[in-house]
């Protein structure tokens, strides 16, 4: 109980920060999945998952995404996913006087490799992660800033984007039930992009249903279009 204790004390002070930062957004992360362990080392997972930005107020982005992983040895694992992506985009011209409001698709797929040793009831995870991400060309319509009625088109061209992604992890398993963790990742492509810090916890109900609560800290580097943003994130598993 010390140790959920701990953990409370930890998420509280993250969202008093939250609160403080005056020039950061906040946003709810929330997902739902399922997985299927094939066998001893096969197994497969689908999800979808929703998240917000603008204090909440705003949809940010849906996507749908699967994957399959596969248990080299008892320490290391390897996975292949791909993502389906759907933005909600605000997109303004160099200028200031054009914006477009629209969705847009995002074709994701990943390959990653975890190593995991636990000390006890303690679990220490690295997980290494190449990430690419394809935009294909969207026409839109694009709005004058100071009037509405007009507008034009305006074509974004098709983008691709290769990150390599690393998650250290650390997870302690009280009990059955609880385990809390905290982890730290890092998203690199021509330089650091974007570094990631969560708290939070798995409730594992029994062996078919869990809950993952925890908060996360975005800080963005370089990139004027996106703030860096405090986010509460829930999500559910089903296993069988």
């Amino acid at each position: 109980m010390q140790k959920c204790r701990i953990l409370t004390t930890a998420l509280l002070a993250a969202m008093s920060l939250s609160l403080s930062a005056q020039s950061d957004d906040f946003g709810i992360w929330g997902e739902v999945n399922a997985e299927k362990k094939i066998d001893s080392r096969w197994s497969v997972g689908a999800g979808v998952e929703y998240r917000s930005r603008d204090n909440a107020k705003t949809a940010d982005r849906w996507s749908f995404g699967a994957d399959v992983t596969y248990k080299i040895t008892d320490w290391l694992k390897a996975s292949a996913g791909y993502t389906l992506l759907d933005d909600n985009r605000h997109k303004v011209n160099d200028s200031g006087k054009k914006y477009a409001d629209y969705w847009g698709v995002r074709h994701r797929f990943n390959v990653s490799l975890t190593a995991s040793k636990s000390f006890g009831n303690l679990n220490v995870s690295l997980r290494e992660r190449w990430q690419y991400t394809y935009r294909p060309e969207k026409t839109v319509q694009r709005y004058y800033v100071s009037d509405d009625s007009e507008a034009d088109e305006h074509t974004y061209s098709g983008k691709a984007k290769n990150v390599w992604r690393n998650r250290l992890q650390l997870k302690y398993k009280i009990n059955k039930m609880w385990r809390p963790y905290i982890n730290a990742e890092s998203s690199v492509a021509r330089g650091l992009e974007k570094m990631r810090y969560a708290a939070g916890t798995e409730i594992r109900f029994n062996k078919h249903h869990s809950l993952d609560v925890k908060y996360l800290f975005q800080r963005v580097y370089g990139d004027d279009d996106e703030a860096n943003r405090h986010i509460i994130g829930l999500g559910y598993t089903y296993s069988f």
